[in-house]
């Protein structure tokens, strides 16, 4: 095999498998603080575990305070695919209803960039625990 030919072969099969790559999978961001990391406390982190079939996304959110004092477990996250690497999330606390919908985009190092937009039902109550913004990186 001459070498631009073999050249050619990795190129196409590196932009398959980029084209490939979506919004499947587990993404986490270590969300305590310095001091709490040097103390190596409990929690302190929050994550998507999502699911991508064709242009829907499917899956949860995790949000957990250092020291494990306040919890959202596993949020439903519904959304939707508007471009190759970005989707938009509707996230729902599981903590206490409320719901907020941001923007998701798959980064190409395989991080997962976060940020919410905007709550679109608020209780009034206590924190939903939803991850504002943050870089989560691929999980286990």
């Amino acid at each position: 095999m001459r070498i631009p030919t073999l050249i050619l072969t990795l190129l196409v099969a590196a932009s398959a498998a980029a084209a490939e790559r979506d919004f499947s999978g587990q993404w986490t961001i270590d969300i305590r603080s310095p001091e709490a990391v040097k103390q190596n406390k409990d929690c302190g982190f929050a994550s998507f575990d999502l699911k991508q079939v064709g242009d829907r996304i499917t899956g949860t959110h995790t949000f957990a305070t250092s020291g494990c004092g306040r919890i959202n477990d596993s949020g439903p996250v519904t959304g939707i695919l508007v471009s190759p690497k970005k989707a938009v999330l509707i996230v729902t606390s599981a903590r206490n209803g409320d719901i907020a919908y941001g923007i998701a985009i798959l980064l190409p190092d395989h991080d997962l960039d976060w940020k919410t937009i905007e709550y679109v039902r608020e209780s009034g109550g206590d924190s939903p625990l939803i991850l504002g913004k943050g870089r989560l990186h691929p999980g286990k």
